[in-house]
């Protein structure tokens, strides 16, 4: 759930990044921007510890560790958004 919460504010902060010219509000999103990142890391990390402790093939802490990974690489696209 975090996860999902964590993807879709990555991609408001893309849109109104885009949107300002106010250079105030840029920095306040490009922290927060950095700070989603950390969490969606640490997150992932987790993820993968308990994946790796886990015996079965499809569990929640594989779907997490997808969804993560999933979100990390679709970040990592729009990434260049932020140096335009």
């Amino acid at each position: 759930m975090e996860v999902e919460s964590l993807s879709y504010r990555i991609t408001n902060i893309h849109q109104a990044y885009l949107n300002t010219t106010h250079v105030g509000l840029r920095d306040r999103l490009f922290y927060e921007n950095k700070k989603i990142s950390d969490r969606l890391n640490e997150i992932f990390s987790i993820s993968k510890l308990l994946k790796n402790r886990n015996s079965e093939n499809i569990s929640f802490s594989s779907l997490l560790v997808e969804k993560c990974k999933r979100t990390i690489d679709q970040k990592r696209i729009e990434k260049n958004l932020f140096f335009l």
